[in-house]
């Protein structure tokens, strides 16, 4: 029997919503206020969690010569625009490659990940050393500790996304800088049936930003937007940093 409950809006707090459609019996609405779409009633955090496994990274793998090479263009953009060295975390690290491209451009590289095969993989496979399985907060890393946060296709996967944020800017460095990607549901390449987008993922994908939504998130934390990658495909690629 699936568990589910359901939520405020995380980024207005706003109970209010318009429902939208429904895929694989769960129903994806629009909070009222803001506009966040969201699965709302949702599965349980655990639940979501737990769907994270060996299958899923065995997909995440089989394009892995490609992953790696948008890897490297990663870290050497930070390093051309934001920060050139100091500690680097990589959350949803996944099999580790964008840790092993910080740590081979001379950052003292971290990954964290709930996936323990993908963790294994990065062990056992690349080398590393400084990856770990679970949940960011249960990491206790110390404060303003790293120069780069990476959260790759991380934000719309996260249960509770208030700790989780509290925890990024409790890390972050005074001057460091945060990259976020993730799903843009305000991009123009977004079908006007939404339900027929390929990154509407039940169970999956718990929220669906655009620049406005993620933005406001953001700033209750006391983050800001300082620039933004273009996109041709339907995302954000937006870089973060202290607000001040």
């Amino acid at each position: 029997m699936v568990r589910c409950e359901t939520i405020a809006c995380p980024v207005c707090g706003g109970s209010h919503f318009t429902r939208l459609f429904e895929k694989h019996g769960e129903p994806f609405v629009r909070c009222r206020d803001c506009a966040l779409v969201l699965i709302n009633p949702r599965p349980v955090a655990t639940d979501v969690l737990n769907s994270y496994d060996a299958a899923y990274t065995g997909h995440y793998l089989r394009k892995a010569a490609k992953k790696r090479t948008r890897c490297r263009r990663a870290v050497r953009r930070i390093q051309r625009h934001y920060v050139t060295s100091g500690r680097w975390l990589d959350v949803g690290c996944s099999a580790g490659f964008v840790v092993e491209a910080a740590a081979q451009a001379g950052f003292d590289a971290f990954g964290v990940d709930v996936e323990a095969a993908a963790i294994d993989h990065a062990r056992r496979v690349l080398g590393l050393r400084q990856v770990a399985c679970g949940t960011l907060q249960a990491q206790a890393y110390p404060a303003q500790y790293f120069d780069v946060i990476s959260l790759y296709d991380v934000l719309e996967h996260v249960p509770d996304l208030h700790p989780f944020l509290a925890e990024v800017e409790r890390l972050l460095a005074p001057a460091g800088v945060i990259e976020i990607r993730t799903p843009d549901v305000g991009h123009w390449r977004v079908p006007r049936r939404l339900e027929r987008w390929p990154e509407i993922k039940p169970s999956e994908h718990l929220y669906y930003f655009d620049r406005r939504t993620l933005a406001r998130l953001l700033a209750g934390h006391g983050l800001v937007v300082v620039s933004r990658r273009l996109a041709f495909k339907p995302g954000l690629k937006i870089y973060v940093r202290r607000a001040g």
